[in-house]
């Protein structure tokens, strides 16, 4: 195995000049920074980014790791969650990597080499039983989770997602009654099971069993929600959808049943989209800000960096009742 000192010998430099180069701590002529990193290259070295941030060292560089890369053009948040980290990472010191699930082999095969050059990482959306968080536990990489990770003693920033839900099953059922259903996202997400748990909670409260009115759906597309609805519609139905693509579906299964969207069946969605941003009726919606979610994250991971302090908060949604749900 290649070692720092293999390098140094190579460059023409010292030890320590080696380390500064790759991490960036102090300043390097940049003849030297060229030689050292073509000796990287010759080399094939590959820096163990965690010994040395163990040993005392901090690339004061984070990561952010997102679901994946098609949702990018279609939800805005991620381009509001990227720009807030980018802004708070920026500000307090640190750089930003961006790693997205196409790249969860790679990642994970870093991880468990020991070579991730992060001092620590903002995991957004966790699914249950997480690789890349026993991945980071196992290495000790610092992580904090945006959304709520099944994992124990993990930093975590997450919407209260069950709160949303409990608040709009009441609003919904004093105006329709307790025909209600939750389509959700996928079951293998955290973020599935709060809602689900809060729907069921309160569909008890109401007299209702909620366990056989919530739909799991990966993909959550209009079709989806068209599938699912289809057979359930009714007059005084409501349905609760993960996203906008689930509400557009289950738009098409009320006009299919010749009724109307707020008249006869209420819709309302816990997150939005710009794929489905034309609806009539206005749709109904639960606005978070994920600027606000991202920043938070960022700084709570710094924190921890710097102090071990584990950050834990929930941040409420704002709730927006239009025509879907003016009965």
């Amino acid at each position: 195995m290649v070692k720092i000192t293999d390098v140094a010998a190579k460059a023409g430099g010292a030890k320590s000049t080696v380390s500064n180069v790759l991490t960036g701590r102090k300043f390097v002529s940049e003849e030297l920074r060229q030689k050292v990193l073509n000796a990287c290259k010759e080399l094939d070295f590959q820096p163990n980014f965690c010994a040395s941030g163990l040993s005392g060292g901090s690339t004061h560089i984070i990561a952010l790791l997102l679901e994946n890369t098609t949702d990018i053009g279609t939800y805005p948040f991620y381009k509001d969650l990227i720009m807030s980290c980018l802004t708070e990472a920026s500000a307090q010191g640190y750089s930003l990597l961006v790693y997205y699930d196409s790249d969860k082999t790679k990642l994970l095969q870093t991880l468990r080499q020991g070579r991730a050059p992060i001092d620590g990482a903002v995991l957004l959306a966790p699914g249950v039983d997480d690789e890349r968080l026993a991945e980071m536990e196992n290495n000790r990489t610092i992580c904090v989770v945006i959304g709520r990770p099944s994992h124990e003693n993990i930093g975590y920033v997450d919407i209260d997602n069950k709160g949303l839900v409990v608040n709009v099953v009441d609003e919904l059922v004093a105006k329709y009654g307790t025909d209600v259903y939750l389509l959700n996202s996928s079951a293998n997400l955290t973020i599935s099971q709060d809602r689900a748990e809060g729907f069921c909670e309160q569909c008890a409260k109401h007299g209702v069993d909620g366990s056989g009115r919530v739909f799991f759906s990966d993909a959550c597309t209009e079709d989806d929600g068209l599938a699912i609805a289809r057979g359930l519609v009714k007059r005084g139905s409501v349905f609760i959808t993960a996203n906008e693509g689930l509400a557009k579906g289950v738009y098409d299964a009320v006009e299919q049943a010749g009724l109307t969207v707020g008249t006869d069946v209420g819709v309302f969605a816990l997150g939005r989209s710009i794929e489905h941003g034309h609806f009539a009726p206005k749709l109904s919606y639960a606005r978070q800000s994920y600027e606000t979610l991202g920043k938070i994250a960022v700084g709570a991971l710094i924190n921890e960096i710097r102090t071990g302090e584990k950050t834990t908060r929930l941040v409420d949604s704002e709730v927006v009742f239009r025509d879907s749900t003016q009965k």
